[in-house]
């Protein structure tokens, strides 16, 4: 009797299904600080790449993986680099870099994990509205002013109306995305109808709205005369809270909240949306070459207006996340530079909406780790800054370099060219 071959489709269908059912636990599990999930993390990882396997045959895997490694060498290299450097200061300034580094990642990767995923959220919604902007070819620098009228937005709303949880949180989320896409309308009709650069709009916005919090805060219950906290608007009601892992993992910290969540979805939303959808590739197109874009019919000015509008929706998301999550009250001192900081996320991560996941988690876990090892070892957390600081100079130095690159490249085939084509002239003249 002759066997049937199982075809290859439903193989891919088992690892798929595999892939999903072992990363959502695993990925709430080990955020959760159930570190025992990255075991359900790599069994997900290898369904993957079986999967991958699958679909390209291993020739084309295997060149799409030594592609992966070029891309990701460099960021590598420079958080290597970087963490040396940072032991040389150590090393001159008297401390010992291997007790400090040690306290460092532990602090960061187990005593202090969810006070890294906890730094980590409002970054990734950071860091995904400045790539988002970027890839339209556009410098999002006010995402820090976003940021402000999504806790602003969030904070009203959530003393303002008192409704059931299931109902309030959709809604102040929509609501914060709605204004902070707003806050950006004015940047973007300014840059489609005048050319006014939207580093120099984007930032007098962010400064703008960012002296508005002590008025905010005192007509939300800061008011000296009356209130014990002047500096802090009245506490937002529980319906309005974000829920926690330890409502359904008992051993989670206390204050970890399903933000961390949403802001991972949204990753792979706005992945979607710039790879799989019309929108998107028009976004990239933009971004890419703008000229060529508009000879192909793509209208610049919507495309402007898009990428600006969903960058103010996913940086304001950070800050409705962040109240709804976390603080659940607005603050008068804002200073955590989540918008800035969403720059350097962007920038590591080459814009790469899954690559930020990573790259925010990278900067949560170095601030949370440089506050350990300030407090076991003594030695200053401004040096974790530093690193940070190298990580992203020689990032920038290596972007610098392939673009000097490429244009000299192009000016010698240029010359080459044209090399050719006069030898070619002086031997028809010759003929």
């Amino acid at each position: 009797m002759s066997t049937r071959s199982v075809p290859v489709s439903a193989y891919r269908i088992v690892a798929g299904i595999l892939t999903f059912v072992l990363a959502v636990p695993g990925t709430i599990l080990y955020l959760a600080s159930y570190f025992w999930g990255a075991w359900l993390l790599a069994g997900a990882c290898a369904a993957y790449l079986a999967d991958r396997v699958l679909e390209l045959g291993r020739p084309a895997f295997f060149s799409l993986v030594r592609s992966a490694l070029r891309r990701s060498a460099m960021p590598a290299i420079g958080i290597v680099a970087a963490l040396l450097l940072g032991a040389a200061i150590m090393l001159a300034t008297g401390y010992n870099p291997l007790s400090s580094y040690k306290a460092l990642f532990y602090g960061g990767l187990v005593r202090g994990w969810s006070v890294s995923v906890l730094n980590a959220t409002p970054l990734l919604f950071t860091g995904l509205a400045v790539a988002f902007a970027f890839q339209g070819g556009f410098f999002n620098i006010g995402a820090q002013g976003q940021y402000f009228i999504g806790v602003m937005t969030a904070t009203w709303i959530g003393l303002a109306l008192k409704l059931p949880g299931i109902v309030e949180i959709p809604l102040i989320f929509v609501a914060a995305a709605f204004v902070g896409a707003a806050t950006n309308a004015i940047p973007a009709i300014l840059k489609v109808k005048t050319g006014a650069h939207e580093v120099v709009t984007t930032m007098m916005f962010a400064y703008a709205i960012s002296t508005l919090s002590p008025v905010f805060i005192r007509a939300f219950g800061g008011d000296p005369s009356h209130s014990m906290h002047p500096y802090a608007s009245d506490t937002l009601p529980e319906a309005a809270w974000l829920p926690t892992f330890k409502s359904f993992l008992p051993e989670a910290n206390y204050r970890l909240h399903i933000g961390i969540i949403l802001a991972i979805a949204c990753a792979v939303l706005v992945r979607f949306i710039l790879r799989s959808t019309s929108l998107g590739f028009k976004v990239r197109a933009v971004g890419n070459n703008p000229m060529a874009a508009k000879t192909q019919g793509i209208s610049i000015p919507r495309i402007t207006a898009a990428s600006l509008l969903i960058s103010g929706a996913l940086a304001a998301a950070a800050g409705a996340t962040q109240v709804l999550g976390l603080d659940h009250r607005m603050y008068q001192d804002l200073g955590a530079g989540y918008g800035w900081n969403g720059i350097s996320i962007a920038l590591l991560a080459r814009n790469n909406p899954i690559a930020i996941i990573f790259t925010s988690l990278l900067w949560g876990l170095l601030d949370s780790g440089g506050r350990y090892m300030a407090m076991t070892t003594r030695t200053p957390n401004s040096i974790i800054e530093i690193v940070k600081s190298i990580i992203l100079f020689l990032l920038l130095a290596e972007m610098l370099y392939q673009r000097i690159g490429l244009s000299l490249r192009a000016a010698f085939s240029r010359l080459r060219r044209g090399s050719d084509a006069r030898t070619g002239i002086e031997k028809e003249i010759g003929s």
